[in-house]
């Protein structure tokens, strides 16, 4: 023991400091990448299952005009709204998957294994964020380019900023994976996440348009997490102002799920 004791004490404390950036490299980042895509499962449901809700839920609407004009006089057709949501959908299952899949990485020790390296716990958690955000951003330009095939068109104008907006839900529904799956065992994540995705979509006005709700269930609306990005992307692609409060919404929830996500990765690894 005693040998030992003087090997550390021999060692230059220069070289244990937390490397910069907390610890972040390009390699870390393309190794996580490389995981990701290798789950076929992750990226088969993000791509087929908004492909398939916009062909059953959007498709029935594509001659219905949400204007005074025509669809065939070139009026907006009510399947645009719900073609961006459908994008939405996609990218926030993308990331919360990504997010999630952390759970089969604490079962494995890998987590574990982070905690012992100079690796700050918000600089994992950001790169997670990075992984959502690359699998979220495929999942609306596929969603976009079968709606397009489809004959669901918007002005470019309006459709690229609706895009990106879709797009941003990434930043925010990845905490939300990270923090779950941190929360509970590999069997029991997505379990506990699953039913939460579809119910959060319909607080947050993806699958039913929240005109049609009573006042009171618009107005409980605006505190739910995917309503900001929702009204956001909405508004963008129809061409009219979001609501004040959406950008307000969208940063909120996602400092509430990037704190809750880094604080239970901190409570997990202190186990080691």
């Amino acid at each position: 023991m005693s040998t030992v004791t003087e090997r550390l004490d021999r060692i230059d404390p220069a070289s244990r400091r937390v490397p910069p950036m907390g610890g972040f490299s390009l390699t870390f980042l393309s190794v996580e990448l490389k995981r990701l895509f290798r789950n076929s499962s992750v990226v088969v449901f993000t791509l087929i299952f908004p492909i398939a809700m916009l062909i059953m839920i959007g498709l029935p609407n594509k001659h219905t005009a949400i204007t005074s004009v025509p669809v065939s006089q070139g009026g907006m057709s009510a399947a645009v709204p719900i073609m961006i949501s459908m994008a939405v959908y996609g990218a926030m299952v993308a990331s919360t998957m990504t997010g999630v899949s952390v759970a089969a990485e604490r079962a494995q020790g890998w987590s574990r294994q982070l905690r012992l390296t100079p690796l700050n716990p918000v600089v994992y958690i950001l790169v997670k964020v990075v992984c959502g955000m690359v699998l979220g951003a495929i999942a609306v330009i596929v969603t976009l380019i079968v709606g397009a095939a489809l004959g669901i068109t918007a002005p470019l104008g309006n459709l690229i900023p609706a895009g990106l907006l879709a797009w941003l839900s990434s930043l925010m529904l990845t905490s939300l994976g990270l923090a779950v799956g941190y929360a509970f065992p590999a069997q029991n994540a997505m379990r506990y996440l699953g039913p939460i995705l579809p119910i959060l979509s319909f607080m947050g006005g993806l699958f039913i348009p929240l005109a049609i709700m009573p006042e009171a269930v618009q107005t409980a609306a605006k505190f739910t997490p995917l309503w900001g990005i929702a009204n956001l992307s909405q508004s963008a692609v129809i061409g009219v102002a979001p609501d004040g409060w959406s950008v307000p919404n969208l940063i909120v929830w996602f400092l509430i799920f990037t704190g809750l996500a880094v604080f239970m990765f901190r409570r997990d690894t202190k186990r080691v």
